[in-house]
């Protein structure tokens, strides 16, 4: 049985293209988005959202027409931090993935989790670092974004200072200082 073939490309390319654009374009547009949101959790939204459309677009259209993939996805973050804050701004909520089936809900899921540790190891881990990341976030939200860009996304401090637009010393401090309150906070 042959595969389907979708604007010249079969779905197991289409996975293994999308995975490869997701693993080679995510630091940029996490950068992009996290600079230009108020809130990490709301870059995390966008940022599912960007893949996600990015997904069902490869899927029913293909992708031999796309020259640059960051530069697609950095058009689709500047659609989606537009669209996303203007209904935040109208309903203060956000229906997200209102356009999917539960099918495409599936398989977008499926293809975006990676489950290589076990579940007892990691929950433990990520409970620590959700509550330590909520509680440096709410405190400042400049601070929130430091964090992540640092942590998360491993750039360097004086990229996140220009990325930010802020003083390196500003940063380093706000880094360290933070780190610190939460060791004695958490007892880590």
């Amino acid at each position: 049985m042959s595969e389907t073939v979708i604007g010249g490309n079969k779905p197991r390319e289409i996975n293994e293209y999308f995975n490869t654009v997701y693993a080679s374009t995510f630091q940029a547009v996490s950068r992009y988005v996290v600079s230009k949101c108020g809130n990490i959790l709301d870059s995390e939204d966008i940022l599912q959202n960007i893949y996600a459309r990015f997904f069902t677009r490869i899927k029913k259209k293909g992708y031999d027409d796309i020259e640059c993939s960051e530069a697609f996805l950095i058009n689709l973050a500047k659609f989606e931090c537009k669209n996303y804050f203007g209904v935040i701004k109208k309903r203060s909520r956000v229906s997200s993935f209102s356009d999917y089936t539960e099918e495409q809900m599936v398989e977008i899921e499926a293809e975006m989790s990676r489950s290589e540790k076990k579940l007892e190891d990691v929950l433990c881990n990520e409970l620590l670092a959700r509550q330590i990341f909520d509680d440096i976030t709410s405190d400042d939200p400049i601070t929130g974004k430091i964090f992540y860009l640092h942590f998360v996304l491993d750039m360097k401090l004086d990229e996140i200072a220009n990325e930010l637009d802020l003083n390196l010393s500003s940063v380093k401090n706000r880094l360290y200082r933070t780190i610190e309150r939460q060791k004695k906070k958490f007892g880590i």
